[in-house]
């Protein structure tokens, strides 16, 4: 299952929900028929897009009342709803668990495992778990230079780059 949005509030009476996109392309909703919201699977009336808005109405979720009972929480889809990924993209669920590699021109090094990503609007924020035991965040930018690879479940980064970026828990 692949994440591609959040129910933020109740929109108006009817039972629509307003949703924060998890996704690049907000009108890739308009196409979706049933989504899973939670672990219920629901299907889709209708789907408006207003800038970076997306507005969803239920099937069955017909009053203000019922669409409050979503709020908060998270709509997937099967993979195999998911678009086509061309060269160098990747789902962002696809990374947690990945081991994050830092990589210099002195060669690479396994820094650790990366435990949870979260969407702040400007930068996702990685969090991982260091295999010295620690852990550290990191904001993923552009200048990192990342690259997936799903074969080996693994994000390599720049590691100047990473060095930037990182913050690190204190003992």
């Amino acid at each position: 299952m692949i994440t591609v949005g959040q129910i933020t509030k109740p929109q108006g009476v009817r039972g629509e929900v307003k949703v924060k996109p998890l996704t690049d392309d907000s009108s890739r909703f308009c196409v979706l028929k049933t989504v899973t919201v939670g672990k219920v699977a629901m299907r889709i009336d209708s789907v408006r897009v207003s800038g970076t808005d997306v507005f969803i109405k239920f099937n069955g979720c017909n009053d203000r009342n019922a669409a409050e009972k979503l709020r908060g929480q998270f709509i997937y889809i099967d993979r195999a709803a998911a678009v086509a990924l061309d060269d160098g993209e990747f789902f962002i669920a696809d990374l947690v668990g990945a081991e994050l590699v830092a990589v210099s021109s002195d060669g690479r090094i396994v820094i650790g495992k990366i435990t949870s990503i979260q969407s702040f609007g400007a930068a996702d924020v990685f969090s991982v778990d260091r295999i010295d035991g620690k852990g550290m965040t990191f904001a993923f930018v552009k200048a990192l230079n990342a690259v997936y690879n799903g074969q080996t479940h693994c994000l390599e980064v720049d590691s100047d780059r990473l060095k930037e970026v990182a913050v690190y828990d204190e003992d």
